[in-house]
């Protein structure tokens, strides 16, 4: 007799655990260049957002104070268009707009960086002061060794 399988739980095998780091699916954002990776980074969270690019570009305008058009967005997401960068402040309103640490974490992949939930910020310090108190303690065993040693 086969046994039934409860229907009110999960499969414990086939969970995964959280992904710390958001990424864009890595096909979508290879580029041959630095330019045109900042280009199809830019592409791939705009495409990710539900929101036209008019609307973007208009919440852009507003947290900037100056006029963003559609264009602008288009030739900054454009492999094509090179000469066409988007400066860092701009780069950084369109990352609060947007809510994408993808796009961040695409910008920062040459780097030993990566971006994180502020909500991850008191686990990760946490760890660090664990760590500092484990290297403390190794250091206090040292003296102690050293210190019986001399007696």
């Amino acid at each position: 007799m086969r046994t039934r399988r409860c229907q009110h739980t999960g499969d414990l095998l086939n969970w995964q655990p959280p992904k710390v780091e958001a990424r864009f699916d890595p096909d979508r954002v290879r580029a041959a260049s630095l330019p045109a990776k900042v280009a199809r980074a830019l592409s791939e969270a705009l495409r990710a957002d539900r929101r036209s690019r008019e609307e973007i570009a208009a919440l852009l305008s507003d947290r900037l104070g100056e006029t963003i058009r559609r264009d602008s967005l288009d030739a900054w997401a454009s492999e094509a268009r090179e000469s066409s960068n988007i400066s860092a402040y701009r780069l950084m309103a369109l990352v609060a707009v947007l809510n994408s640490k993808e796009l961040l974490n695409e910008l920062l992949s040459g780097t030993d960086m990566i971006v994180v939930d502020r909500k991850y910020r008191p686990l990760i310090e946490r760890e660090l002061m664990e760590e500092a108190q484990l290297r403390l303690k190794k250091m206090i065993q040292q003296a102690d060794r050293e210190w019986r040693g001399k007696k």
